[in-house]
């Protein structure tokens, strides 16, 4: 046998070695894959039941549309397992979730305008929805912390869709708000103000405009809110007011050692946690017992 053909025959063999390999290693990584999506399969059936089964020991349904710092109070804090032991299961819509992607001030009226039935309807993360008559109960909603920032007084009436951190587009934001809330009067509504950020995330002018936003949503805007739609579906729950210390920044007790993170630590989660539960407590009793004695349905649009 000539030199060439066994040259040609050396590099015949180990090419079809290399294919074989290559072909080896394609099935097994197909049938890797196949495993693992097999095994997502089985935990979303788990999951499914799960919340099949929650769902029917529980009457009571809120949505909690937030970021990652609810996801901290509601589980490093322990906000969840209150709210079970109270009666009522909670379940949060945050990023994966349609409804849960964006959450910014500026995004809330939008939101609520377009997608109130699918929050409504919002059964479990991730893009669970009802089918049948259940619906939530309460409708929790929170911006992060980078809201906060309020960067400038702005220019009334403002923009309620409006990207820039002003004073302006935030009272904007909610004085929209308000047209759908009230089309809503059977659901009740808790808004979460946006958690305080660390010094060097924010300024001293920026935090206090955050803190005076703040004071005005729990006085003048509740109070107008109530007095123009004779509705109390509508509680506004002071997270900036629980973290912050008196210049507004996020109290050094509840800072994670990372520079420049305005996520609380497991402190602040379990505070924040505690001190909602003291606002939520004596409020759920009073609103069960006004929309079964005097609440009429959902009203017509």
């Amino acid at each position: 046998m000539s030199k060439l053909l066994i040259v040609i025959l050396v590099i015949s063999i180990i090419g079809n070695a290399l294919g074989l390999t290559v072909l080896y290693k394609y099935f097994g990584a197909k049938r890797a894959i196949e495993r693992e999506r097999n095994r997502l399969e089985r935990a979303n059936d788990v999951v499914e039941d799960l919340t099949e089964t929650l769902d029917r020991m529980y009457s009571n349904r809120m949505i909690f549309l937030h970021h990652s710092v609810g996801r901290g109070i509601l589980y490093e804090g322990g906000l969840r397992d209150s709210l079970l032991e109270m009666g009522v299961l909670v379940k949060g819509a945050t990023y994966g979730d349609e409804i849960g992607e964006k959450t910014d001030i500026g995004d809330w009226a939008g939101k609520f305008a377009s997608d109130m039935d699918r929050i409504l309807d919002f059964k479990a993360h991730p893009n669970r929805y009802y089918s049948g008559s259940l619906s939530n109960d309460v409708i929790m909603f929170k911006s992060c912390f980078p809201n906060s920032n309020i960067q400038a007084d702005g220019t009334l009436p403002g923009d309620p869709s409006g990207t820039e951190r002003t004073t302006a587009n935030y009272k904007a934001a909610f004085e929209r708000l308000a047209e759908t809330m009230k089309d809503y009067p059977d659901k009740l509504y808790i808004y979460v103000t946006s958690p305080p950020l660390v010094p060097e995330s924010t300024t001293p002018e920026n935090a206090r405009r955050a803190k005076e936003f703040n004071a005005w949503l729990q006085g003048e805007y509740l109070a107008a809110y109530t007095k123009d739609t004779g509705f109390s579906n509508l509680a506004i729950f002071d997270l900036f007011g629980v973290l912050a210390d008196e210049s507004g920044m996020l109290k050094a007790e509840y800072r994670r050692p990372t520079p420049g993170d305005s996520h609380p630590n497991k402190l602040g989660n379990e505070v924040a946690a505690s001190r909602f539960m003291e606002f939520f407590r004596p409020l759920w009793p009073h609103w069960t017992g006004k929309k079964a004695g005097t609440q009429p349905q959902r009203a017509q649009r």
